[in-house]
């Protein structure tokens, strides 16, 4: 404050000063009110403007927040639903196993007070909280309506509503499950108390008069805080101001705006709406919390600038008075007393203006302190309510500090224990750590960003989990680096999720690409094809780009076959239908094909399915199979023939024993111009005949058994010369073609002799009254499956050399619909046929591992091919039978024999050669003959069919009453077959049925002179 100095004057100054005075005072204390009006309006401005940016930080805190629990609980929601979609799919939903997933997802969202499934009628039936056999039903909610009709909702929050279970007032987020024909099956949702999320807005400091709340897509009000006395006057009925109404109408997202608010208070309001679902968060701030600090600085100015007013016109006056009463002092004293005055006042002056200098510094100073508190403890309760892990270090690395979710996973209680740490002091793993501090490096030398870093990280519990962490610098005011701040979040869940859908796709896209069904698959509206696979584009004969290029309503072949129409009617009602098609391709390929047309949808479009798959090989397996069932039905008849065959031939043969035995003792005591001897021949010979016949019955069906030997098959055909020359029409000639060197083959050369008979003469017979040839040709040939397999006897024979033997005619051919029926038993053509000769040949050649392939042609004859199995080995040398005359033993032989005519023939046969002769009617009776007399009987000679005891249970009998026992087994079967049942048990000798005086002289002098 200046004082104006006074001169002398020769009037009186008094009413002048007096008015100088009082302007200067005025002007003084003007200026003084108007620098405090000024200095209260930009302080205000301040306040108004921090609460502004409080109002819209702590909005965006409680968004992330909440988000964050709802986009957990989606997540939760998500994998519930796949996984009751996934046991549905099994056939069946495990509660038990159901009810634990949904309790462990649930655990990991603290927020969420239950975690319940419903089934399609609303019951619900799995989650938290149910109680067995205590029906509720939440059919009539808006979000169970909403997705049972919607297929395709995805997720639903309901409006507040009174929990069925719980009974106090919830907000539902709800989800569809769906069954695996997509289908409705019931909603899985998650209920969160509203209580519970007042208590999350209870936790931000919006002070006395403050008001945050949490409103839905129409601005009705869900919860706020501080809540009224009644939770539920709260909900809906706390309609937003209409200036948030008309922000939010013209697509505002988020704003601020000042409103006086239901209560009738005045507040500054923040809103922003939650990214991903239809609710809105509003902060509102009162003037008479954020201006509170304002008022006291109003009343501190107001007083100050009232004292100093008060203090100027007391010290006017003062001045005033003092100049007036010393006015008549002398001059130099008044205006010494003037200097001084004027001294003093600038004195004051600038004290006045120090001390308003240190007032405003020192307020300024508060207000940057309650700023930084303010903002430190606002970002405090944002880091530590975010559900993120947020940390932040100096630039070596060391930690300074970080929010609860960080600590926690540390392993440190409180998050002051993470300062001076550094990560190799955490549960990280070393090489995790080592990653972790490479990144810091990269972003402080930098000065960069790094986003989305997808990693593992090993928490203080022992669990792995996967991490999405965002680091940023950190700069001083003058841009320098000086630690860096990192936030992740933990994604294991996600990761999971996201690594099983993947797998589900890349699974549906392999089976898509291996599936041996052709599949094409196209819009129901414009018809064009929108996926292929190989397999179809290898039925059609294209390329996959090819068929994705085509519409079936444009495809010439499907309207063709009326393809087209039929895929129509399945778009129209939804019905899988079935075809099957044989068409030639738009690519010229002939396809043979069951299809199957079948409708979905996709993204709520129409969707046509077509499956084919290519039915020509099972055509061609068909076939095959006919000509197997054709072929077992040709083996079933021979078997059937082998059971008669093997029935009759112990008859036939005890039969013919009579015979041929009687006519041999007959003749030998005839003489031999004895008139009745030619007769007694005839019937020695028609009896040898029907012995041999007996034993053919058994090679008809592939049963008989054998006398293999190593075996020259060209000189078996030339020994043959004769007979066949004698067996065919005078006007047939026969030709040779043997190969040279031939390698031996296994078999019984009696019944090749018979294979190759009947093959000649059947070629004979072909040939008829004509002139013709027969050519009989020998030769080696490798044969491979392929070749193998079109036989007559497709027994799985191995590949390699084969001996063939070929019989060729140049007679009329065989007429293709009867080649199949030449082998069946009693089938023939010939009027006096019997239609058993190749029945016999193909049992033979079956017998002997060997195969048949024919090769006719109608009116230019027929090739029949024979194939042996070749030897490394070469053919038995044969030596010629030499006979000699009769030996006569003595002794008492046993005959035992259940058939009367062949115990007295063999009698008297044995009688005939010097021996006694005791006989037994079944193996029992000739155990208790042998008992008896076993000291005087010299040899047994047992029949091996009898009753009782049959001859291999009749000799371990005699076997035990004496073990030198000489056993003679007689059969009307071979030697092998008989003797491989008695190997090493000491059998003395076989003699097969029917036999004559002459083998059985031979065999009794092996048997006897070997004991002597």
């Amino acid at each position: 404050m200046t004082i104006p100095s006074v001169k002398n004057s020769n009037h009186n100054p008094a009413p002048g000063l007096m008015l100088r005075t009082v302007a200067v005072v005025l002007l003084v204390n003007l200026l003084i009110i108007a620098i405090g009006v000024l200095s209260l309006r930009q302080s205000r401005e301040k306040y108004v403007e921090n609460a502004e940016i409080q109002s819209r930080n702590l909005a965006q805190a409680l968004v992330y927040s909440i988000s964050g629990i709802l986009d957990a609980t989606d997540l939760a929601l998500q994998s519930v639903a796949d996984e009751a979609q996934r046991e549905l799919a099994q056939g069946r939903i495990d509660a038990t196993s159901l009810n634990r997933f949904i309790a462990r997802q649930q655990v990991r969202i603290p927020a969420l007070d239950s975690l319940r499934m419903t089934d399609a009628r609303g019951e619900i039936v799995y989650g938290t909280g149910v109680v067995p056999g205590v029906n509720k039903n939440v059919a009539t909610r808006d979000y169970f309506t909403a997705l049972r009709q919607d297929g395709s909702a995805g997720l639903v929050i309901s409006k507040p509503v009174v929990g069925v279970i719980s009974g106090t007032w919830v907000v539902i987020l709800a989800r569809r499950v769906e069954t695996p024909q997509g289908g409705f099956a019931g909603v899985v949702y998650g209920a969160f108390q509203l209580e519970r999320i007042r208590e999350i807005l209870a936790n931000i400091n919006v002070g006395q008069n403050g008001r945050i709340a949490l409103r839905d897509a129409e601005l009705g009000a869900i919860v706020r805080h501080p809540k009224a006395k009644d939770l539920a006057a709260d909900i809906g009925r706390q309609p937003a101001s209409d200036e948030m109404g008309k922000m939010v109408r013209d697509g505002a997202t988020s704003g601020t705006f000042s409103a006086t608010s239901s209560d009738g208070m005045p507040r500054l309001s923040s809103f922003r709406k939650l990214e991903r679902y239809p609710l809105y968060i509003s902060v509102g701030l009162a003037p008479a919390d954020y201006l509170k600090r304002w008022k006291v600085e109003l009343a501190e100015v107001s007083v100050l600038v009232a004292s100093f007013n008060f203090a100027t016109v007391v010290l006017s006056r003062l001045i005033f008075i003092r100049w007036r009463r010393q006015f008549t002092a002398e001059e130099a004293l008044r205006e010494a007393k003037e200097e001084l005055e004027q001294r003093v006042a600038r004195r004051t002056s600038e004290l006045f203006d120090i001390n308003e200098q240190l007032k405003t510094e020192l307020s300024e100073r508060e207000r940057v302190e309650e700023e930084l508190r303010q903002g430190r403890n606002m970002l405090a309760q944002i880091i530590n309510t975010i559900p993120q892990f947020v940390f932040w270090k100096d630039r070596d690395s060391i930690y300074l500090g970080c929010n609860t979710v960080f600590a926690r996973a540390a392993g440190f209680e409180r998050p002051e224990e993470i300062a001076g740490k550094s990560d190799y002091d955490l549960p990280w793993l070393l090489e995790e750590s080592e990653a972790y501090r490479q990144d810091d490096r990269t972003v402080m030398d930098n000065n960069i960003t790094k986003y989305h870093i997808i990693e593992q990280q090993l928490q203080a519990t022992g669990e792995r989990y996967w991490v999405d962490t965002t680091k940023v610098p950190l700069c001083n005011e003058k841009g320098e680096v000086v630690g860096i701040l990192g936030v992740y979040e933990n994604i294991t869940e996600r990761k999971a999720v996201e690594e099983s859908r993947n797998k589900a796709l890349a699974l549906i896209e392999s089976l898509l690409a291996s599936s041996p069904a052709g599949i094409l698959v196209y819009e129901g509206t414009t018809g064009n094809c929108v996926k292929a696979n190989q397999a179809m584009a290898d039925m059609v004969g294209a390329a996959i780009f090819q068929l994705l290029a085509q519409s079936f309503r444009d495809i010439k072949v499907w309207r063709e076959a009326g393809i087209d129409l039929v895929a129509e009617q399945v778009l129209a009602d939804g019905k899988t239908r079935n075809l099957a098609i044989s068409v030639c391709s738009t690519f010229g390929k002939e396809v043979q094909a069951d299809c199957l047309l079948s409708r979905f949808e996709f993204d709520g479009q129409p969707h046509l399915m077509f499956i084919a798959s290519d039915v020509s090989e099972k055509k061609r397996l068909e076939q095959e199979k006919k000509l197997i069932e054709a072929q077992m039905l040709h083996v079933q008849k021979l078997e059937s023939l082998g059971v008669l065959a093997g029935g009759i031939a112990h008859d036939f043969n005890n039969i013919l024993m009579v015979v041929l035995g009687n006519a041999d003792l007959a003749l030998s005591r005839l003489s031999s111009q004895s008139p009745v001897r030619e007769n007694l021949l005839q019937i020695d010979h028609a009896a040898s005949r029907a012995a041999d016949l007996a034993r053919q019955m058994l090679a008809y069906s592939g049963k008989g058994r054998f006398v293999i030997e190593n075996l020259d098959l060209g000189r078996i055909v030339t020994e043959m010369t004769q007979m066949l020359e004698v067996s065919i029409s005078k006007k047939v000639t026969l030709l040779y073609d043997f190969a040279p060197e031939l390698p031996a083959m296994s078999g019984d050369a009696t019944q090749l002799r018979q294979v190759i008979l009947n093959l000649v003469v059947n070629a004979s017979e072909a040939i008829g009254d004509d002139n013709g040839v027969i050519k009989i040709r020998t030769r080696c040939m490798e044969c491979d499956r392929a070749y193998l397999s079109e036989s007559w006897i497709d027994d799985r024979l191995p590949e390699g050399r084969y001996l063939a033997l070929d019989v060729s005619d140049t007679g009329c051919g065989i007429e293709r619909e009867i080649i199949p029926k030449i082998f069946d038993p009693f089938f023939t053509t010939k009027f006096t046929g019997r239609g058993l000769g190749m029945a016999a040949v193909l049992g033979i050649v079956r017998g002997h591992k060997g195969a048949i392939k024919i090769y006719s042609e109608r009116g230019r004859g027929t090739t029949f091919t024979l194939l042996f199995p070749c030897l490394s080995v070469p053919a038995d040398l044969q030596e010629p039978f030499t006979p000699k005359e009769l030996w006569h033993g003595s002794g008492t032989v046993l005959l035992a024999d259940d058939e009367e005519t062949v115990r007295l023939l063999g009698r008297e046969m044995l009688e005939e050669l010097g021996f006694d002769v005791l006989t037994a009617s079944d193996g029992r009776d000739a155990v208790e003959v042998f008992r008896r007399h076993m000291e005087e009987i010299v040899c047994v000679l047992l029949d091996l069919t009898m009753p009782k005891l049959d001859g291999e249970q009749a000799f371990r009998a005699l076997r035990l009453l004496k073990q030198d026992v000489k056993v003679i087994m007689s059969s009307g079967y071979n030697e092998q077959e008989v003797t491989q049942k008695f190997v090493g048990k000491g059998l003395s000798g076989f003699i097969q049925k029917p036999y004559r005086l002459a083998e059985m002289s031979r065999k009794l002098q092996e048997i006897t002179e070997g004991e002597a």
